[in-house]
């Protein structure tokens, strides 16, 4: 039996079906790729120290089609839906049902998406113009690395879906924020980007947090 490897995940045949090889399947909507989501939740921790990182699906279009903030909670969402249901609804529009069909479907679509987020999709790119970043994937891969090491090395497996996931990306935005407490004992870092453009991949929010604990002897 040929025995093949995944190149993303370093699985083998032997370990059973890869997710990033999974065999092909008939495209659907008229021929388009359908792009993968992730949710990943996973940390390390040692001591005081510790790495904690998420990622989900951000579906940025949906909240843009729903007039809405990222940051919107979910009674905001509700409320805004049967506001656009009202105004846009073919039987409100008689004098051009055909558009209003269309743009009403894209409402509830957009709407399907986003019904159970209440805030968590939150990403404040335009309240912090001095801490943006903007990169290609391949860039962003180092930064990642720097901060998530260490969870990402306990958990392969996560570790290699967000380098892949991020790699892919044709531009990743970034907020990195660093605090230092307790006399320089404490050091905290939250890095939150947006993952976009990946041609095999919707867009996702990767959250990174990264505490450190350092111990100090006084010199004798």
């Amino acid at each position: 039996m040929e025995v093949r490897i995944c190149p993303v995940s370093g699985l083998s045949t032997l370990q059973g079906a890869c997710p990033f090889a999974k065999p092909k399947a008939k495209a659907k909507d008229g021929g388009k790729k359908q792009k993968a989501s992730v949710k990943l939740d996973f940390k390390w921790k040692q001591d005081e120290s510790m790495v904690v990182i998420k990622v989900c699906a951000h579906h940025t279009d949906a909240f843009t089609t729903m007039e809405l903030p990222n940051s919107a909670s979910q009674e905001e969402i509700k409320k805004q839906y049967k506001a656009l249901s009202l105004i846009h609804h073919p039987d409100k529009n008689q004098d051009d049902v055909e558009a209003a069909t269309e743009r009403f479907q894209r409402i509830k679509d957009a709407y399907a998406l986003i019904k159970d987020t209440d805030g968590e999709l939150a990403f404040p790119w335009d309240q912090h113009p001095e801490k943006q970043q903007v990169m290609k994937g391949d860039e962003a891969v180092a930064v990642f690395a720097e901060v998530g090491l260490e969870a990402c090395e306990e958990h392969h497996f996560q570790g290699l879906q967000l380098r892949h996931l991020v790699k892919s990306s044709e531009e990743v935005k970034v907020l990195k924020f660093d605090k230092e407490s307790e006399g320089g004992h404490i050091t905290e870092c939250w890095l939150d980007a947006i993952c976009a453009g990946s041609p095999h991949f919707v867009s996702h929010l990767v959250k990174v947090y990264r505490r450190d604990a350092w111990e100090y002897h006084d010199a004798k």
